[in-house]
């Protein structure tokens, strides 16, 4: 990330032309870790790469002169990336609160809960999706169904892993 942010600082500063393209082909991809501690290592390092990048260049944030990157790209990165879990732990927190003190809508806290499980499921059912509709990567009817299967499971151990990493 702090390489492209960087090259296209540098390209924005210096008035050069440029362009981003996108590439669907993969060209690099991230081994998964073997264990918990792995994992948190990894996720660690990823948010120490961030939270350099986004402090490297917080000049940029919010600023018209870098256009998208400035008022869309790093605003998001800032909110969706570096606070989330600030925000995700906020709302645990006051949840928590809300149920000791008598202060929950049952009836709405559980379709809240049901819009996220289903926005989360379908953003991964979508992106199975397309994947297997642009590359046919799985041969086997049963590999897309059992990938299709974990889309499903995936908000029960996932997020409670992530929240493990606060």
């Amino acid at each position: 990330m702090e390489l492209v942010v960087r090259m296209r600082r540098y390209m924005m500063e210096n008035k050069m032309p440029y362009s981003v393209s996108y590439i669907p082909d993969p060209l690099c991809w991230t081994e998964a870790p073997e264990d918990f501690k792995i994992f948190k290592k990894q996720r660690s390092r990823w948010m120490r790469g961030t939270i350099e990048t986004l402090g490297f260049h917080k000049k940029m944030f919010l600023n018209p002169k870098y256009k998208m990157l400035g008022m869309l790209s790093i605003p998001y990165w800032m909110l969706f990336e570096f606070l989330a879990p600030a925000i995700e732990f906020t709302g645990l927190l006051l949840t928590i609160l809300f149920i000791i003190f008598g202060l929950l809508n049952w009836y709405s806290f559980f379709l809240l809960i049901l819009f996220v499980y289903f926005f989360a499921v379908m953003f991964s059912v979508i992106a199975l999706y397309s994947e297997e509709r642009t590359y046919h990567k799985y041969s086997k009817q049963s590999d897309f169904f059992k990938l299709l299967l974990a889309a499903f499971i995936e908000p029960f151990y996932f997020i409670p892993l992530q929240f493990m990493l606060l």
